[in-house]
Order: C-alpha cells, then structure tokens, then sequence
C-alpha cells in the first residue's frame, strides 16, 4: 500500500510540474492547445484551397501556362450565368421555407412543449442516417406510382409524379438541411427572456407587435445564422439536384462535378469553385456585420459574450 501511494504521489509531482511548466509559458501553452486545431485547418482546409486557387489559374491541363481564361470564360458566358441564377434563385426559395418552418417549429418546442428533449431527439433523427439513403427514399416517394402518388390515388386524387421537377427539389432540400436551421433557432429562442415577453403583453402590444418588437429583434442572431447554415450548403449542393432534380434543374454544384468528373477540365472546375468560394466567404462577413453570431454572440454593449 505504502508503494502504490508512493507512486501515486510521484505522478502528481510529475503532473504538477509540467501544469507549472506550461502556466510559466503563456506562449506555449497556447501553442500546445490551438496548434493541432490549426495543424489540421492548414493542412486540410488551407492548402487545398491554395492548390485549387494555383490549379484554376492553368489551361485545361495542370501544369500548363497560367491565364485568366477560366475565370473571364466562367463570368462571360450566358449560360453559365443562367445557371448561376437558377442556383441562387433556388438557394433563396429553400432558405425561406426553412426559416419560416424551421422558425415556428423551433418557437413551438420551446414555448408549447414540456418534451423538448424528444422533440430535440426527433429533429436530428435524421442526421443518422446517410445523406444518400435518404435522397433514393424521397426518389421511392416522390416518382411515378411511387409513395406519394399511391397515397394520393386512395383518396382519389389525381397522381403528381413529382420526381424530377424543382418542387422535388425543394423538398428535399428542405427536408435535408430543416434540422440544421432548427438548433440556432431554438438556441436563440431558449435564451430568450420570457418576461420580455410578458411586459410587452403589459403594455398592450398583441402578438404579432410582440413578435416583430420583441421575439425577432431578440433571436436575430439564431436566425441569421441558420439562414446561412441554410443557404451555403444549398448553394453549393450537386447530390439533391442530381438525384431530384434531374435535367431540368441545374445548379452550380452540378456544373462543377462535371468538370472535374466527365469533363477533366479541372482548371475551369477550380475556378468556377473559387468564384462559389468568395461568395460564401462574402456571405459570412456580411452574416457577421448583422450579428449572426457565427464567430461568437455580441451583447448589447458590443463586446462578445
């Protein structure tokens, strides 16, 4: 007994020593603690952006000259434009759904419910299971004869064999990245004041002026920060409108896994990737200039809470 506390009090004095050692070294503290989050960004994030940025650079094969072609070829072109617009157009549309639903399901869980915790629990239910799995089961749904269209024909309603068409898309979409948007909504909801609430009632404003004076401007963060969790996936998906979409419904992410996977034009793939890349870099700066939270909450007197 008398060894094992011996050598119980050594691995203390050891720890102690190097807790000692560390608090001594401010600077190395902090490297031995943010460098291998910083290790793997790098070296995982930042250099292969570096390397598509060098790549989008190059004529059709890499290791070429270097040009402006691929950029100025992107930009100029009508129907890569179009395809863009679309792109945006559809981003925009899935993002409204989801913040309006995504909104009053959050505001429901946390206001009119006593299970939240199941709630919470049924909303990331999906998350496991696969992204794929998922879309080829909206496929079984939505095609011709297929789920929908079966339930429909027992009531005897007519069949919308709605697969491949951009409703399907927006289903899926929102099917997809709903429970994303929900968890900062009801973030921001929980953390609310209920008494805000309370004395705005008190001084004879109705639900809806309590609303948009008080329940919005207060979860503002939440929202915007699930709008953006919302719209960049989104804009940059292939799998949803490759899988639901079909043909009829391009969007930008498609275009680029076709340059890199049947076309093998990967310099003009790299560009058209860095142009997505500032815009969603764009998107959270501006995101972050209306306080959405996303590189941490400010408190009314501007400092972060």
């Amino acid at each position: 007994m008398a060894g094992r506390s011996d050598a119980g009090s050594a691995i203390g004095d050891r720890i102690d020593a190097v807790t000692a050692y560390f608090r001594s070294r401010p600077r190395l503290r902090t490297l031995v603690v943010a460098g291998p989050p910083y290790a793997v960004l790098v070296l995982f994030f930042a250099i292969p952006l570096l390397v598509m940025l060098v790549v989008s650079f190059q004529t059709s094969e890499i290791g070429g000259p270097w040009t402006l072609s691929n950029y100025t070829n992107f930009l100029t072109s009508e129907t890569y434009l179009t395809v863009v617009w679309q792109t945006l157009v559809i981003s925009l549309q899935v993002t409204a759904i989801i913040a309006v639903v995504g909104y009053a399901l959050a505001y429901s869980i946390v206001r009119f419910s006593r299970r939240t915790t199941l709630l919470l629990l049924l909303v990331i239910l999906p998350f496991w299971t696969s992204y794929i799995i998922r879309m080829y089961a909206w496929i079984n749904i939505l095609q011709s004869d297929g789920v929908l269209d079966s339930t429909l024909n027992l009531f005897g309603l007519p069949a919308v064999g709605l697969l491949y068409s951009q409703p399907a898309v927006l289903i899926g979409f929102t099917y997809v990245w709903l429970p994303l948007a929900i968890l900062p909504f009801y973030a921001s909801l929980t953390n609310l004041d209920p008494d805000l609430i309370e004395a705005s009632k008190d001084l004879g404003a109705g639900p809806i002026r309590t609303f948009t004076s008080v329940t919005l401007p207060m979860t503002k963060n939440g929202v915007i920060t699930g709008i953006i969790l919302t719209f960049i996936p989104t804009f940059g998906s292939f799998i949803t409108p490759r899988l639901l979409g079909g043909t009829n419904n391009i969007m930008i992410g498609m275009v680029i896994e076709n340059q890199f996977k049947s076309a093998f034009n990967w310099p003009f793939g790299a560009a058209i990737g860095m142009v997505i890349s500032a815009v969603v870099v764009a998107l959270l700066i501006l995101a972050t200039r209306f306080g959405g939270g996303l590189f941490g909450q400010r408190s009314q007197g501007g400092e972060e809470a």
